[in-house]
């Protein structure tokens, strides 16, 4: 298991909790850390792995102007499984 997944698993174990919110340059992803229970091994390396995903472009998620921001849901796409390539994360946090 890679560097940024033995912290995300160390924190997801920590807080109780595998819901998690990743950005990249370009993206707005948030979904549920996929549980290995055991079978870390079949995790893709370099990769993390989420559940039902949703992947929001960043400029057409969100719009700010002077004074405020607002986001669009709408602009947004589901999916059941997810993989992202490790040197795309910028940041990322879990959520209770």
């Amino acid at each position: 298991m890679d560097n940024i997944n033995k912290t995300i698993y160390e924190i997801v174990a920590e807080s109780d909790s595998n819901r998690i919110t990743v950005f990249t340059n370009h993206l707005k992803i948030d979904g549920f850390v996929y549980q290995c229970d055991g079978k870390c091994k079949e995790v893709a390396n370099g990769m993390l792995t989420l559940n039902d995903a949703v992947v929001c472009r960043i400029d057409d998620y969100c719009s700010c102007d002077e004074d405020e921001c607002t986001c669009n849901d709408i602009a947004c796409f589901k999916y059941d499984w997810l993989n992202i390539m490790h040197s795309k994360i910028v940041s990322f946090s879990v959520l209770k």
